[in-house]
């Protein structure tokens, strides 16, 4: 089996003990060896006695208090010793050549991250749907973030099908609070920051167009929670529109008002959107 050193798996969780094992084990089963760090901020359940079962296999971190998702992500990457980070939801987990497959793409040096297409699992329903990232790249292989910025807009995915780098996960999480002061809920926000400031860093991204992770859908997710709790999905939204509105500060500069921003999403969506139809015509 191929050695990885440079990459390591980060799964912050508060919990869920019922889902957590199957996440872990999914690393576990990698085709490549690498670092497998479960993060536990404030968790009361049964998670500290099932982590025993992966004793010397995994990097366990427990706080008795919890500081927030935020902070439960940044104490991860800081123990890290690969130089890129995966972040691993709690709930969700990655098929087997995950790993290998998206660090393949890492040798252009162009490239600033990678991710797989996904599946939906719901639990509820036991069936499996492909999620919306599956439709946009037509094959494997590194595209231009200029041609495809409008991709990383419009679609909200989830760091567990991404690898990126861990100077770049840091130096997200290192903006703290900020621009999230107003609205924040079980980290939403940071997620999306932490893709979108690659898109400033980098020419580059790969795909992997097998879909190679899956997002579990389930009563308690966040994804529910926001459907079904008009409170919540609000907090969520307006979360994400300071992500945008943030993003595009960085872009074209920090003066911009809020109306401009918006402004400025619209244009550059529907000219991408253009553009994409001309181009794979």
């Amino acid at each position: 089996m191929a050695k990885v050193k440079t990459i390591s798996t980060l799964i912050p969780t508060f919990n869920r003990e019922v889902y957590l094992k199957k996440a872990i084990q999914s690393c576990l089963n990698q085709t490549v060896d690498h670092e497998i760090i479960v993060c536990n901020h404030g968790g009361t359940d049964g998670t500290d006695k099932m982590i025993s079962e992966f004793e010397g296999k995994i990097k366990y971190i427990k706080r008795n208090k919890d500081y927030g998702p935020h902070f439960c992500w940044l104490e991860g990457v800081m123990e890290a010793s690969g130089e890129y980070i995966n972040l691993l939801y709690d709930d969700d987990w990655i098929e087997p050549k995950f790993i290998e497959e998206c660090m393949k793409y890492f040798d252009n040096s162009d490239v600033g991250f990678v991710f797989s297409s996904a599946n939906i699992y719901h639990d509820s329903e036991k069936k499996i749907t492909a999620s919306d990232q599956n439709t946009f790249l037509p094959r494997s292989g590194i595209y231009s973030i200029s041609k495809y910025e409008f991709f990383f807009l419009k679609y909200i995915m989830s760091p567990t099908s991404f690898i990126i780098k861990k100077k770049d996960m840091i130096d997200c999480l290192f903006q703290g609070r900020l621009p999230f002061s107003k609205y924040t809920y079980k980290g939403v926000g940071p997620d999306r920051l932490m893709i979108l400031m690659c898109l400033l860093r980098y020419k580059k991204f790969g795909y992997v167009s097998e879909s190679l992770s899956f997002y579990r859908s389930h009563a308690g997710s966040i994804t529910i929670d926001s459907r079904t709790d008009n409170k919540k999905g609000h907090m969520i939204n307006k979360s994400y529109e300071e992500v945008l509105k943030y993003y595009y500060s960085l872009k074209y500069g920090r003066y911009f008002s809020f109306f401009q921003t918006k402004y400025i999403i619209h244009l550059r969506y529907r000219f991408n959107l253009f553009l994409h139809k001309m181009l794979n015509r």
